[in-house]
């Protein structure tokens, strides 16, 4: 999906009001998306969560999909399926910029849909008031997102202890079975023989830095994968058998689109 961010301004946006998503689907797309040090207790119940490396950075992320371009947590009509939603997410459309003058600002995707004159429809939430000031609900995202903002710089620095204390390896992930087997790339997890093998000096480093809460999140959230490849492969068989999902599925679609039947996964 194409982004088209714009610093918020009274010039451009005094007349306009936004919208709060009406469901996922401007997710459905991304198959990992990052998350902070803040919500990782939340997250390692309801996902996997990994590292993804672009370039010289690493990224704590949560793991939405197992390939690239599809999330399997967005369902057919734009419902999340998961039980906890990333953060990241739930600030669309907004995030914070840097200027020309190396300050950060807050931004709004135009291209999102849910940037619209405020004359147009009864809901909707105004950029600016009356009196040209920043609305409270504005107000509200916008320290949402300086937040979100500071937890990454603090994330940052401990999965940098993570990878200084030589913790990170690939991870071995295969979807589908035979001829159809294939190997999930670009995903690294925490070694868990070299977390134990750490001496007091490196264990206390790894804490100081933020590191040790996020490396066992991660090895916790690990059994989620289970989810997502049972998910992979149900959607991957209704997909074959033009959406019709066999009775005993752990998927169900009573309402026209994929979900988890949770009970009947935790008793698998």
């Amino acid at each position: 999906m194409t982004s088209d961010f714009r610093p918020i301004s009274r010039e451009r946006h005094a007349t306009k009001k936004w919208l709060a998503p009406r469901d996922m689907r401007f997710a459905a797309d991304r198959h990992i998306v990052p998350i902070v040090n803040a919500e990782i207790g939340h997250a390692a119940r309801a996902l996997p969560l990994s590292f993804v490396k672009t370039g010289d950075a690493t990224t704590l992320v949560a793991v939405l999909g197992l390939t690239p371009g599809r999330n399997l947590m967005v369902g057919a009509n734009g419902r999340w399926l998961a039980m906890y939603t990333p953060a990241l997410l739930r600030s669309h459309p907004f995030r914070l910029a840097k200027t020309g003058e190396d300050k950060l600002v807050l931004c709004v995707d135009e291209a999102s849909g849910l940037v619209i004159e405020s004359a147009v429809g009864e809901t909707g939430a105004p950029f600016f008031d009356a009196a040209g000031q920043i609305a409270p609900e504005t107000t509200s995202m916008m320290n949402f997102v300086s937040t979100l903002q500071q937890a990454e710089a603090a994330t940052a620095n401990a999965v940098r202890g993570i990878e200084a204390a030589g913790l990170l390896e690939p991870w071995p992930i295969t979807t589908g079975e035979g001829a159809g087997a294939a190997q999930v790339q670009g995903l690294l997890r925490i070694n868990e023989a070299a977390l134990n093998a750490l001496d007091a000096t490196a264990l206390h480093q790894l804490r100081q830095s933020g590191g040790l809460a996020i490396a066992y999140a991660q090895l916790i959230s690990a059994g989620n994968l289970q989810m997502l490849t049972t998910l992979l492969a149900a959607t991957q068989k209704a997909e074959q058998q033009r959406m019709t999902v066999p009775e005993k599925s752990f998927l169900s679609e009573d309402d026209g689109s994929l979900k988890i039947d949770w009970n009947t996964f935790l008793k698998g």
